[in-house]
């Protein structure tokens, strides 16, 4: 083992324990803030995974995130018995049924169109989650109940204790942003490097350029769906915000903010501004200014993000043992 697999080993292990840890330190303020930075982790990389990952831009990400959110709060509110875990497979499936219909439409289109493509498709299904009042609540949103966790042979956890909604979201999300980056290392993981490469090449090399990327953004929406379902249990409520274009544009900066290139780099972005707005709204009303402030200088004067300010040798993002 080289010396710096070993280093990036060590620094792994610490990031475990220091995650399974830091509940017994923080106030319960804190680990709700914490909480929100772990869902909003696995909605940026779903985000990052199409832009990224395929060299797709979409403006309208947030509309899988909502569809997420929804269907977590209709499914308890009118199947009240069913498992947690099955219901958060239900979610996620949600959402990626709604990418693979979508994305059947914008995926075709020319690249440059897609970001408009897809935020039409979230405006119309915000119009209706706005409209129908009858079913989503209309912008008076929804209010849902934080179901237990039953596992078999085990006592029933109540997920309403904010330290037990922490572990079992920071369980699930570790879960399922392991199994994007295992995909990534994959000969599907390679086809999508390939292809935002360059598409024409890799056309005449076989592959199928529309499917892969219809692939690519579908396995987006099903780690978008799983977020907005998490996030839905851990607000207890839902409303017409979890898709509309502030949703859709901030996990984009906190993207942006944090570094494309890097597989992590959304996580750090979101916990930067996660912390930071709360903080600054503490301090001013003015805080968006100070916000734009920020992502202006992130993007003009650190190109690769705030991973880039620790010059640490990068996270392989895609297969074949290349590094962005």
């Amino acid at each position: 083992m080289t010396r710096y697999r070993t280093i990036q080993l060590g620094w792994k292990a610490v990031a475990v324990l220091f995650m399974l840890l830091l509940p017994m330190f923080l106030r319960e303020i804190d680990v709700h803030f914490c909480t929100e930075i772990i869902i909003f982790s696995l909605f940026a990389i779903s985000l990052n995974l199409v832009l990224r990952g395929v060299g797709l831009l979409s403006f309208g990400h947030a509309a899988f995130f909502g569809i997420g959110a929804y269907s977590m709060a209709l499914i308890s509110q009118h199947m009240p018995g069913i498992p947690l875990l099955l219901l958060l497979l239900i979610v996620a499936l949600a959402g990626c049924l709604a990418t693979s219909v979508i994305g059947f439409f914008c995926v075709r289109a020319n690249p440059q169109y897609f970001p408009l493509l897809t935020l039409a498709f979230q405006m119309l299904l915000y119009a209706v989650a706005l409209k129908w009042r009858t079913v989503t609540g209309g912008d008076d949103g929804m209010v849902m109940m934080r179901p237990d966790l039953y596992l078999p042979f085990l006592e029933t956890i109540s997920l309403m204790a904010i330290n037990n909604l922490y572990y079992f979201t920071l369980i699930i999300v570790a879960l399922a942003i392991s199994g994007c980056y295992l995909l990534l290392k994959t000969p599907l993981g390679n086809a999508f490097f390939c292809i935002r490469e360059n598409p024409t090449r890799a056309s005449f090399l076989g592959y199928n350029v529309f499917l892969t990327k219809l692939t690519a953004f579908t396995i987006s929406g099903f780690l978008s769906g799983l977020a907005g379902g998490l996030y839905a249990l851990f607000q207890e409520f839902v409303s017409t915000a979890t898709m509309d274009v502030h949703m859709s544009f901030g996990v984009l900066m906190m993207l942006l903010i944090g570094g494309v290139g890097h597989f992590l780099g959304p996580v750090l972005g979101v916990a930067f501004m996660v912390f930071f707005q709360n903080w600054l709204s503490g301090v001013t009303s003015h805080w968006p200014i100070f916000v734009g402030i920020v992502f202006i200088v992130v993007v003009r004067y650190l190109d690769k993000g705030l991973v880039g300010i620790f010059d640490l040798k990068p996270i392989r993002f895609l297969a074949g043992g290349r590094e962005t």
